[in-house]
Parts: C-alpha cells; sequence; structure tokens
C-alpha cells in the first residue's frame, strides 16, 4: 500500500504461517497492511518479523506492528560495520534481535537460513528455504525491472554481484521479492542482471574514455528516455558503476 516510482505497485511483506507465524519485511506501517495480517491470523499473534535491510519501505512498518502485537520479536542482520543500523532504527526503535550470516530460524512452520547479501544495502539479508529450493529475496532482484545500488551510502556494486553469485550458486526454484510478482525463473533473471551489470559498467567505461565525466552527462547518454522521478537512483547506479572502475584499476 505504498506505490511510487522506487516502490512499483508498493512493498511485498511475505506471511509465513504455522507453529510461529513470521512475516518477512515490516511495510511502512499502513493501518489497512496491519489489520490485513491480522486477520489471515485470525487472531492469533504475529511471533516474528524479519527486516530482509533497513530501508524505510521495509522496515519503518515495525513501530505499527509492534503496537498491534507488543511481544512481537524483531530481527534483522547487524554487522561490525553496519551503518545502516542506526538509520533503521530511527524508523524501527530499539530492540532488534541481531542475525548473523548462515544463521537458522524457525519462520511459520519452516526453517529458513539468514543469507547476508549486500550490495543493495551494506545489511541486506534473503531468507533461503533449504527445503523447498525457496528464496525470500528481499530487493536482490525485481521482475521487470533492475536494483538501484546506492554507492556511498551502503550500498557497492562489487557486492551486489558478488551477492547475485552467491543466491545463483543455490539454485532457487523461487523467488519471493519485497517488490513485484513472484519470480519463477531466478536463475535466468539473475543471469540477465549481471549482464545488464556489465553492459552498464562498459557504458561508463566508455563515457570515461571519451573524456565524459560529470556523472549528469553520463545519465543523458545512457538513460535518454529516463523518466525524471528515477534521476536520482540512476545517477547513484552510475556512482555505483564509476566506482567498481576504479576498484578495477580502470
Amino acid at each position: 500500500m505504498n506505490p511510487g516510482a522506487l516502490t512499483g505497485r508498493g512493498n511485498n511483506t511475505w506471511l509465513l504461517d504455522g507453529a510461529e507465524p513470521t512475516l518477512i519485511d515490516a511495510g511502512v506501517g499502513v493501518p489497512e497492511h496491519v489489520q490485513a495480517v491480522a486477520a489471515a491470523l485470525s487472531g492469533r499473534a504475529l511471533r516474528r518479523v524479519v527486516v530482509t535491510h533497513g530501508h524505510p519501505d521495509h522496515a519503518s512498518g515495525v513501530p505499527a506492528l509492534r503496537q498491534r502485537w507488543p511481544g512481537l520479536d524483531v530481527c534483522r542482520w547487524v554487522g561490525a560495520q553496519n551503518t545502516d543500523v542506526a538509520h533503521a532504527a530511527g524508523h524501527a526503535g530499539a530492540g532488534w534481535t541481531p542475525l548473523v550470516d548462515g544463521q537458522q530460524l524457525v519462520a511459520g512452520d519452516s526453517t529458513l537460513t539468514v543469507i547476508h547479501t549486500p550490495g543493495h544495502a551494506l545489511d541486506h539479508i534473503c531468507l533461503w528455504n533449504a527445503a523447498t529450493h525457496e528464496l525470500y529475496g528481499g530487493d536482490m532482484v525485481v521482475l521487470g525491472t533492475t536494483i538501484m545500488i546506492p554507492a556511498g551510502t551502503g550500498g557497492g556494486l562489487r557486492a551486489y554481484l558478488a551477492s547475485l553469485e552467491r543466491i545463483a550458486a543455490l539454485a532457487p526454484v523461487r523467488i519471493y521479492s519485497g517488490h513485484g510478482p513472484v519470480i519463477d525463473d531466478p536463475l535466468q533473471l539473475i543471469a540477465d542482471y549481471i549482464a545488464h551489470r556489465r553492459l552498464r559498467d562498459e557504458q561508463v567505461a566508455a563515457c570515461l574514455r571519451d573524456g565524459v565525466t560529470d556523472p549528469e552527462l553520463m545519465l543523458a547518454r545512457i538513460y535518454p528516455d529516463l523518466s525524471p522521478s528515477l534521476k536520482t537512483a540512476a545517477l547513484a547506479t552510475i556512482d555505483a558503476h564509476i566506482e567498481k572502475l576504479r576498484e578495477d584499476g580502470l
């Protein structure tokens, strides 16, 4: 219930019902969303919410969920160098249950494994169901569009590409994304994402070879038909490609 240029029709939150009802991602606290979760639980308490990363569209709904279910366990990845923690806490308050890479947790009647997948955000995680080969992917991949890599604010293209390779190695049969429809051919989509990033790398490198060094001018050349509402995200992604090219010594 938060449509927009960067959220599409709005965020997805995924309710895993069962012995320990668990919501993956918190949304933005819209009352109708909290009511919909409560209706799906038919009077039973929501036990846990797992936040895939601290961006407001995924984390800022925590206070509303806690108000409805005061005993709620709120989980997220917290690393030693996670500069996003204070940012997310500003939206969701204190009292996070920290998660670590490889940790297993009960969600509904399933056991999920925490997979740390930085790139879109430093604290980004996916949740892997090894029994079904399904992945709850947060903002790793979205059908029909690409993902913003916000250089300088916790994002990093090199880390993102490594995270894509890591989830591809799991060979998921389905990805439940934080935005858009369920992804039923995830390996092809991941391959397309990697190819797209390689293309953008070459386009940015070509700009530099031609003496085009201003990201605004690169934007006009690489994204000639870009919607103005996406300009900031595209500039951040160009910065991420420049950063990667610098790391590559190019």
